[in-house]
């Protein structure tokens, strides 16, 4: 008996067996006995069905203690999640009688108890506050008794319920740090899942997962493989190079694999920006491999990681790519609205030819056109715009919403919306643009100076009439922030008001004017600039000079129209120039993945000998950056590419479709004067490329030029939009798919009970085992006991062997 305070008793009270006796004293039950605990425990663990847990619930549970609550828990989450019945189970309405047990009995559980209620509520998904905050100043206080997997688990069902208990997870990382030694590389993975899941920096504990990782990493499966790199990725946690060719080779080794820990391998380099083509060639095998089980996500993942790594130089890549286009045309009808934008965003990226994929996407998306957040509507609509495809229903049910929701648009998805209708000439609906112009003004602070020339240059496709008030917000905004404006936004800006026929005043004559001299600056560097003689004849202090201006420009290409006039100053456009169908008539011109493609035919005379070629197609490949250094005329590397790192492992310039034909030219030049020796070259050269050639191409053709001042050269080449520019593109790149795989967290050993029988001469008796792995329960006859032991008892597997064991659980 007790006296208590106040009268009422609290729902913990209740639960727990107290009553209210006269005079505000309470009752309080003592605790059950052993022999009690034991019954309740197997009567639990002997249910098949989560059905058959609740019933106990209902009819037991008032003598339930913590272990057996903890354990009513598991096994519910365990048989419904099995059954796929986890939210029948959780509207059963004798689960709330299960919850209020598990409340009431927080403060008292175990370290083993707490593992089994955490891991039972997550792996059900049951968020319910009140038990999570308990459980949570729970673990708190026993942490030093929660073993490598308790600490791991707890993380992981705070993880996996998306509850971010900076508190908690620290104490969880402190302890761990102590405990390292004892840890399995599953309790490795799991807990930096759940820190990565919940984005939640510990470096001291990282640190030491890492080292614990590297040392381990052949023990690991495939899963907790992925699971960890991916942590690490997720984390942006410096991993070092050890650790990326330790992961490498045993990738490399490794022959079976499930799609999600492809497609999270595929998108932790992606994140990472390692361009590692082997690696991610033998990820593109094992997905063929695997693609009849791939989901929508899988595929967009590690499409999307092509794409953001911009690889595609491998024939594993064409080929995972065409066998990505059967299923997605065949299964779009199930993609999400995520699958779809990043699937789509990854083709356009990749300039892979898959109009049938595109039409396949753009029915679905019609039929889900009201579940696409913004940003999935406008990288699908960008994709569009990039790959050339025209769909009308998409086009108009993407302007229904876009009119409804526009408020919802970030000023990149407003500026990168107008673009897409730019390109697709997508300009009938008036109401559209007039709603879209009016919602950028409002966000023109917040857009960056690509995206204000984006808008820009749409609005002079568009119609300039639909856009008045708008470009004079796109002035007014430049005007104010023109210092931020870097010289391809510059360029571009001018170019789109210009011929918008946009008046412009001061701040016009300051873009033309900055334009200008970018000009000057190109025809300065590629004529008094330019390195005298090929690469071995140069000093070199001339040749990192020249490289060093030419990159300090910060321009890729210099446009269509501007670079047409620079060809013409440097007299690249002497001759007879190719006929642009001609061109692309050619055998082997293609327009598939992110290529360029250049057309060569020449007639050229070297003392008395005769040179002819018809037509040749070059097509643009990758090139190292050694290979760029090797080359007889100067490549300039220019920050862009197929992967933007002036560090080893980047693309170089010299795998150009441009670069490659004239330096071609060029060696087959050297080794006929060689032959014959004669070194005056004359006749005409023509090429013709599928877009227009970036600075050092440029740069390249004028060495050309210089070195065969004799050779008639004309370089042509097809008009892209001003606007397109790799920078262009939707933040897809931020839009990270949600690869993050679930990591296992079975129990050490399956559970079961299992009754003992004895050959009973009155000594014995029946014992009863519940084993999980680490907890045993024994009752003898006159005695009892509950031990709980992270070891299997000797003596008790030893005592149990002449015996018949009959498994009941």
């Amino acid at each position: 008996m007790a006296m208590m305070d106040a009268v009422a008793l609290s729902e913990d009270d209740v639960v727990n067996g107290c009553v209210l006796g006269p005079h505000g004293y309470v009752y309080r039950p003592p605790p059950p006995s052993k022999q009690l605990t034991i019954e309740m425990q197997v009567s639990v663990t002997e249910c098949r069905s989560w059905r058959e847990v609740l019933s106990v619930v209902e009819n037991l549970g008032d003598l339930f203690d913590f272990r057996n609550t903890s354990t009513a828990v598991h096994r519910v989450a365990k048989f419904s999640v099995e059954a796929g019945e986890s939210k029948i189970a959780q509207n059963d309405s004798r689960f709330p009688r299960l919850l209020q047990l598990l409340r009431a009995k927080c403060k008292d559980l175990s370290a083993w108890g707490l593992s089994d209620a955490s891991w039972g509520m997550a792996k059900m998904q049951c968020r319910d506050d009140e038990i999570f905050q308990r459980i949570s100043l729970r673990a708190q206080e026993i942490v030093q008794d929660l073993d490598p997997q308790g600490l791991a688990i707890v993380a992981w069902s705070f993880a996996t319920v998306g509850r971010k208990d900076e508190v908690l997870l620290q104490r969880i990382a402190e302890e761990a740090r102590s405990k390292l030694d004892s840890f399995g590389v599953q309790n490795i993975s799991n807990l930096v899942w759940a820190n990565a899941t919940l984005g939640l920096r510990a470096d001291a504990l990282h640190a030491d997962l890492l080292r614990h990782s590297l040392a381990r990493l052949d023990d690991f499966t495939t899963q907790e493989l992925a699971i960890v790199n991916w942590a690490f990725t997720k984390l942006a946690y410096p991993v070092g190079d050890d650790w990326k060719a330790a992961l490498r080779q045993r990738v490399l080794r490794l022959k079976e694999y499930a799609p999600s820990e492809l497609s999270m391998i595929a998108w932790a380099l992606a994140m990472r920006g390692d361009y590692d083509p082997d690696l991610l060639a033998y990820i593109a095998r094992r997905s063929m491999e695997l693609m009849r089980s791939f989901t929508g996500q899988n595929l967009a993942t590690i499409i999307w990681a092509i794409a953001t790594i911009s690889y595609k130089d491998d024939p594993s890549i064409d080929e995972f790519l065409r066998m990505a286009l059967g299923a997605i045309i065949a299964r779009a009808g199930e993609f999400q609205p995520l699958n779809i934008a990043l699937i789509s965003w990854g083709l356009a990226k990749l300039s892979f030819k898959a109009e049938a994929a595109f039409e396949a996407m753009c029915d679905t998306a019609v039929q889900q056109i009201d579940y696409f957040a913004p940003q999935n509507l406008v990288q699908l609509l960008w994709a569009c715009g990039t790959a050339g495809y025209k769909h009308e229903s998409f086009l108009r049910a993407a302007a229904r919403v876009a009119k409804r929701t526009i408020e919802q648009f970030s000023s990149q998805h407003q500026s990168n919306f107008l673009w897409a209708c730019a390109r697709l000439n997508f300009k009938e609906d008036v109401e559209l643009l007039r709603v879209v112009a009016t919602a950028a003004q409002r966000k023109m602070h917040e857009g960056s100076p690509q995206h204000l020339s984006n808008i820009a240059w749409a609005a002079s496709q568009l119609g300039p009439q639909h856009f008045q008030e708008c470009l004079v917000a796109v002035l007014n905004e430049t005007s104010r922030r023109i210092k931020e404006f870097d010289p391809p936004s510059i360029m571009m800006l001018s170019d789109s008001l210009y011929e918008a026929n946009f008046g412009g005043g001061e701040i016009m004559q300051v873009l033309r004017g900055q334009v200008q001299r970018m000009g000057n600056e190109l025809y300065e560097i590629f004529t008094t600039g330019l390195p005298r003689g090929t690469r071995g004849l140069c000093g070199h202090q001339e040749l990192t000079e020249y490289q060093r201006r030419l990159r300090n420009l910060g321009l890729t290409t210099f446009g269509y129209e501007h670079t047409t006039s620079l060809f013409q100053q440097l007299q690249l456009c002497e001759g007879q120039p190719w006929q642009v169908a001609e061109a692309m008539a050619m055998p082997g011109w293609t327009t598939n993945a992110r290529r360029t493609t250049v057309a060569r035919r020449y007639s050229l005379r070297l003392g008395s000998r005769s040179l002819e070629d018809p037509g040749t197609i070059f097509t643009s490949a990758f090139a190292s950056a050694q290979e760029d250094a090797q080359a007889d005329f100067i490549v300039v590397w220019l920050g862009q590419g197929k992967a933007d790192s002036p560090s080893i492992g980047r693309a170089g310039r010299s795998g150009d479709a441009e670069c490659r034909a004239i330096l071609a030219t060029h060696e087959m030049l050297k080794k006929v004067k060689e032959e014959e020796g004669f070194s005056d070259v004359s006749g005409t050269l023509a090429f013709h490329t599928s877009g227009v050639p970036c600075l050092s191409c440029v740069g390249v053709a004028a060495q050309f030029k210089r070195h065969y001042p004799k050779v008639s050269f004309c370089f042509t080449f097809m008009n892209r939009p001003l606007s397109e520019r790799e920078e262009s593109m939707t933040e897809a790149s931020a839009v990270v798919p949600n690869v993050a795989l679930a990591p296992k967290t079975p129990r050490r050993t399956r559970a079961r009970s299992v009754r003992v029988s004895f050959d009973d001469q009155g000594k014995l008796g029946t014992r009863w085992l519940w084993r999980m792995s680490v907890t045993v329960y024994i009752s003898k006859r006159g005695s009892e006991r509950i031990h709980e032991d992270p070891i299997v008892i000797p003596w008790l597997e030893n005592s149990l062997r002449p015996c018949a064991v009959k498994s009941t659980g």
